[in-house]
């Protein structure tokens, strides 16, 4: 069994999929990880190639990616997983990154389906190529609806003092017409990004929407509103890093891998309703977060008061369907979310996603997609599943 050494550098939330993803082909090719925290020092990298006598290593340069330099792994086989892009100084190694163009794509049509007049671009605190693919596709988007099209660029202080980023977001904000859409390169961008708007006293997603990229439910869980995020595919991203390594290790010509986005994972940050309403806005969440687990109309219904009738009108009035049809459209969501992750059975996505069996998953699924599960997970090319 060879010794693989995976540098992390990167956030707790994120990390954990990219190994995942990263142990998922260790198990294929009979290797053994071994895990390097990176975060806060560069590790000596040459004493631990002499300790371990890896056959490679993967390296996760999301979050700190000056740590490590390609001259420390000398003749060793190595990989880079990236946000986005090849990093400066390291062209012509091979890489694993996110598909930023098609991120970006994914964004700005959340945004525009809410008719926004003018979109505004949170950057981050240092130049990134990751973030400039970001805001150039964001601006080519913005220009071909004829929208107008901010940047705030934040200066690395901003990291440190969050109320500096605040301010310059809400200066931004409160300069461009009406409902504005807000793209934040990532969540803790989008964070701050929320509470410049709220504090501004806009009304979210009716005056502005926000919607980050990463999907970090520690951060867009605990946003007010939640926040909505596009989700890269951590778990590929990882699981290509091994395949890429291997072939580095097999004497293959470097090249980069390209994955592209998850998904959006949309939250209260973007979720506009037919007719503004606070009640139904709380039960909306409140089915976006237990409808795998079991909650029934009738709970929901006790959250906008009234009788169980009076309470249905209510609700589809704001959101064009039923309580029940919001519920099932939730269920459906997720269970395409691990469907296209391709790494458990039908049944399990059933179970996962509150149905007490498969046979009514299956029904339910064909009745809404007009395939089976199985036929509409193969469409998305994700090996797996059972």
């Amino acid at each position: 069994m060879d010794d693989i050494l995976v540098f992390r550098t990167g956030v707790l939330g994120t990390w954990r999929e990219k190994y995942a993803g990263i142990a998922a082909f260790a198990r294929t090719a009979d290797w053994r990880l071994q895990p390097v925290d990176a975060r806060s020092a560069r590790p000596d990298v040459r004493r631990l190639l002499s300790f371990w006598k890896p056959r490679g290593a993967i390296v996760d340069a999301s979050g700190a990616p000056d740590h490590l330099r390609a001259a420390d792994f000398g003749g060793l086989p190595f990989v880079v997983m990236t946000p986005g892009a090849d990093l400066p100084g390291r062209r012509g190694i091979p890489s694993v990154k996110s598909d930023s163009e098609e991120i970006a794509r994914l964004a700005l049509g959340e945004i525009l389906a809410g008719n926004p007049a003018s979109i505004l671009f949170v950057d981050w605190f240092e130049p990134r190529e990751w973030a400039a693919v970001k805001r150039e596709r964001a601006r080519g988007i913005a220009a071909l609806h004829g929208l107008p099209f901010a940047v705030v660029s934040p200066a690395p202080a901003d990291a440190r003092d969050p109320s500096r980023l605040d301010r310059r977001i809400a200066a931004a904000v409160a300069s461009l017409p009406r409902p504005c859409g807000v793209f934040a390169v990532t969540d803790a961008v989008g964070a701050v990004a929320l509470s410049a708007l709220g504090r501004l006293g806009l009304d979210i997603p009716g005056d502005a929407t926000v919607v980050a990229v990463d999907d970090d439910p520690e951060v867009c869980e605990n946003c007010v509103p939640t926040l909505t995020s596009v989700r890269p595919d951590f778990h590929r991203l990882g699981f290509a890093a091994g395949a890429l390594l291997r072939e580095r290790i097999g004497g293959a010509v470097p090249r980069s891998v390209v994955v592209p986005p998850a998904g959006v994972v949309r939250r209260a940050s973007t979720h506009a309703l037919r007719r503004p309403d606070r009640k139904v806005a709380e039960a909306v969440e409140r089915i976006r977060l237990r409808a795998c687990e079991g909650v029934r109309p009738a709970e929901i219904a006790a959250i906008l008061g009234g009788t169980r009738r009076s309470a249905e009108l209510r609700f589809k009035a704001a959101t064009g369907r039923t309580i029940g049809a919001e519920i099932l459209e939730r269920r459906l969501a997720a269970a395409c979310d691990l469907l296209k992750a391709g790494r458990n059975s039908v049944a399990a996505v059933a179970g996962f996603c509150g149905w007490n069996g498969d046979v009514a998953f299956r029904k339910a699924f064909k009745s809404r997609f007009g395939v089976p599960p199985l036929r509409w997970a193969r469409l998305f090319n994700r090996p797996g599943l059972r």
